[in-house]
């Protein structure tokens, strides 16, 4: 099963097996179409809300007033009719407080919509896409089946003669001022980021600007993601995972000196004991293991209570 037909199944059964939210949508749809329900007078009546079963309305005419009072029943059933024939959804109509005072219709600016000219497929990619659904026995699944493909084809025809083109690394489509798809896009960012990571192993004491460079030269089409902030993030994602690993007792080992050069972008032989200590202190809590806490006095922090309370 295609994916908008198990979409249209789960629709499907939830308003079958939920009946009073499908009677609240058909309600709703109400609003939408009350201009193809009654076109001669909706610029004379307007639905204001739904009661339960109850439409209420009003009008800026009274002569509609009168019109409505001895003609509601065909009002109610030119709604069921149109929106829901199977079963009634309305069953009521009456003006609202507010006759003779309806809210103003809002003003929108007019939108110019772009013409779209219609996609025609050739008979050989109409045969093509007949075959892919030709082992599918039932003729009904087959028919909505091939009409999903039919569509899917003829909008990707149509960003095709709209500029979009093949992605660099697959066959999905792209924008005509992208590279990569989306699914690309994220992969080659994963790789400068990793890239990013390397640099800081093999040198952590290299600078920003020295990264951004040997990246852009590695990635020439990721420059303008080959931020500041990029390299920063890298670098710290880099100091947290090397910092899980570290017990806090440990001061000397290889891991800790790499990860106060890291933090300080030292080279090796300009870390002291004062920085490798005052480093590790200001990270402590993103160690392996936690620092103890220092226990409390108990004794003596309630004589100080009692000598302060006297």
């Amino acid at each position: 099963m295609s994916e908008p037909e198990i979409v249209s199944a789960v629709i499907q059964k939830n308003l079958a097996e939920n009946p009073k939210l499908r009677k609240k949508i058909l309600q709703q749809t109400i609003f939408n179409r009350w201009q193809e329900i009654f076109p001669n007078f909706a610029d004379k009546i307007f639905p204001v809300e739904i009661q339960q079963e109850t439409l209420i309305v009003d009008s800026n005419d009274n002569a509609f007033k009168d019109m409505l009072k001895f003609g509601a029943q065909e009002f109610v059933q030119k709604i069921n009719e149109k929106i829901s024939p199977a079963f009634p959804i309305i069953s009521k109509i009456k003006f609202g407080k507010r006759f003779n005072n309806p809210p103003p219709l809002p003003k929108f600016p007019a939108q110019k919509i772009p013409v779209e000219i219609e996609v025609e497929l050739t008979p050989a990619e109409i045969a093509e896409c007949e075959k892919k659904v030709s082992i599918i026995a039932d003729e009904n699944r087959r028919k909505i089946l091939l009409e999903t493909i039919l569509s899917c084809v003829k909008a990707e025809k149509r960003k095709i003669q709209n500029g979009w083109h093949k992605c660099k690394f697959c066959n999905l489509l792209c924008q005509p001022k992208e590279i990569f798809c989306n699914i690309c896009a994220v992969k080659e960012l994963e790789k400068m980021r990793k890239e990013i990571r390397q640099i800081f192993c093999a040198a952590p004491e290299t600078s920003f600007q020295e990264i951004q460079k040997k990246i852009i030269q590695q990635f020439p089409h990721l420059q303008k993601k080959c931020t500041l902030e990029t390299i920063e993030s890298a670098r710290m994602d880099l100091i947290l995972q090397r910092a899980a690993k570290i017990s806090y007792t440990d001061t000397n080992s290889d891991a800790v000196i790499f990860l106060v050069q890291l933090i300080r972008q030292l080279p090796r032989q300009n870390l002291t004991p004062e920085i490798i200590k005052s480093t590790l202190e200001e990270f402590k809590f993103n160690f392996a293991d936690l620092p103890p806490f220092q226990k409390l006095n108990f004794s003596k922090l309630n004589n100080h209570k009692l000598k302060k309370s006297r």
